[in-house]
């Protein structure tokens, strides 16, 4: 009776969700002021096409939330709606389903594919096992600690893409050992699963403010500050305050994760670190394909870490290395493990057959259908509609001001680029600093650092896109867990701005 009753109230949802986002949409479009004040007191003008792209943002929202068709679906909206409805051109509207981003996720996809098809990634999770131990914790710290610190030096997409095998790997070896009749056996494996994915795609945010590099907001306060101000901000500087709240998130993030969010994780896995021995032991040397995808896996970690180092290097005013980009270097090693024998027999160290299954083309879609909707809220006045907001505290005490820019970032962050959210608040928070008279300093710091804290939706950034695509997580668990460390992330970087800049 209790599972009908369920099925009802999920069929409800799912069909009244249906309904409301076109909806909402519809009503958003007739009812939104035609102007809006900016924080000088002069008027915009918001146009239609701000006007549907906004009520497209909250259909999709809301269909992404209920999960009302599947997510892929949901994606391709902006393909079809913008064009109808004129917030953008067809070619407008699709490009972004093929932008350079998307291929660095098919090459990780394809990479990932490699490494597990020759069994590398449960090599590598018994070696992690083996130094942080086998309680469900410890993996969980373990793996969270090396995305955070990986990823305060490289893209926080390919940190989280290099990591994912390792967790999926933790994830397998948790399943082949739970107990046999375990009544609890099955909520314990998924809230580990659920939790450690969560922890390596807020890892690899999170990681991201500890320093200059570690994200592309970042480097545009870096940028904005010595062109507008000419303000030279070094790395010592911006660590100063970058890592405390790297340090606090991490810490705060882990206790949410693990102590409140999926505390009933069980215990040991059977036979502990002698058990992990064992299977080391028992998978022998390492094959021939391990070692082709481990070397693949290795000259993409290391071209990574050093892209910024090699797209730099001029030779008489040639840069050889100019396009080596994230999403270059992915394809890249994706591709040559197709190419690399490893017996006599002509195997070759991936096939088509398993990248096939390894490609998430549901998240391709989904990231596609993002990088769309962020495009259109950029060229269609509603991320100038968004930001118009801080005026309501114009009069505020700074640290309010300081708190209320946070939060608005912080949320706005989650449904657009927070490069391209970074790029546009920048200037808008520059003027309203100097309007109502407060340091600008510190507010566009704090909307540095806040555009990294995306922690609610698999759009809001490409390491939650990520894990989504493993098949293990849904919008609403994500939500749940992210919503609350959205709200630990706004009180952290506004108490460190005001404690430390």
């Amino acid at each position: 009776m209790s599972e009908t009753i369920a099925q009802r109230r999920h069929m409800l949802m799912r069909y009244g969700s249906m309904i409301a986002g076109p909806l909402l949409c519809a009503l958003i479009y007739f009812s939104m002021p035609s102007t809006y004040s900016l924080a000088d007191g002069s008027v915009a003008q918001f146009s239609s096409a701000g006007r549907a792209c906004l009520g497209v943002l909250v259909w999709m929202a809301i269909w992404w939330c209920f999960e009302t068709v599947p997510i892929a679906v949901t994606s391709m909206l902006p393909m079809v709606l913008f064009p109808l409805f004129q917030v953008t051109k067809v070619s407008a509207a699709m490009a972004p389903y093929a932008s350079d981003t998307v291929f660095l996720f098919l090459g990780a996809f394809m990479l990932a594919g490699g490494v597990m098809r020759w069994g590398l990634d449960r090599r590598i999770a018994l070696v992690v096992m083996s130094f942080v131990g086998t309680t469900p914790k410890r993996m969980v710290f373990g793996l969270m600690l090396t995305t955070t610190f990986i990823s305060a030096f490289m893209s926080n997409t390919a940190t989280a893409a290099m990591m994912l095998p390792v967790a999926m790997a933790l994830i397998t070896l948790v399943h082949s050992t739970k107990a046999a009749g375990d009544p609890d056996a099955v909520t314990h494996e998924r809230n580990f699963s659920l939790c450690i994915l969560l922890a390596l795609a807020y890892g690899a945010s999170i990681g991201g403010m500890a320093t200059l590099i570690g994200s592309p907001p970042n480097g545009i306060y870096m940028r904005f500050m010595e062109q507008t101000y000419g303000q030279v901000v070094s790395i010592a500087s911006w660590m100063k305050v970058g890592v405390p709240v790297t340090l606090l998130l991490f810490i705060v993030s882990f206790f949410v994760l693990t102590g409140l969010m999926f505390r009933n994780m069980g215990g040991s896995v059977p036979g502990g670190k002698e058990w992990v021995r064992n299977e080391l032991r028992s998978m022998g040397k390492l094959s021939t394909g391990e070692k082709a995808v481990g070397l693949c896996f290795l000259i993409a970690a290391v071209l990574w870490f050093s892209g910024a180092q090699l797209r730099g290097i001029n030779i008489d005013g040639w840069q050889p290395f100019k396009y080596l980009t994230d999403a270059v270097i992915a394809m890249g090693m994706g591709i040559v493990p197709f190419l690399i024998p490893v017996d006599r027999k002509g195997t070759m160290a991936m096939d088509w057959k398993t990248a096939n299954e390894a490609i998430s083309w549901d998240v391709l879609l989904l990231f596609g259908g993002g990088l769309s909707l962020a495009s259109a809220i950029q060229h269609t006045g509603v991320a100038q509609l968004i930001g118009a907001q801080v005026a309501v505290l114009a009069g505020s005490p700074f640290p309010v001001v300081l708190f209320g820019v946070v939060f608005i970032v912080t949320f706005a962050t989650g449904v657009t680029s927070n490069t391209a959210l970074a790029a546009m608040m920048m200037p808008l928070l520059a003027a309203v600093a100097n309007a109502l008279g407060l340091p600008p300093q510190p507010i566009l710091m704090g909307t540095a650092l806040a555009a990294s804290a995306t922690f609610i939706l698999p759009i809001s950034t490409p390491p939650n896109a990520i894990v989504f695509g493993t098949g293990k997580i849904k919008i609403a668990d994500m939500f749940r867990a992210g919503i609350l460390i959205n709200f630990v992330a706004i009180f952290v970087i506004t108490g460190v701005m005001l404690l430390l800049d």
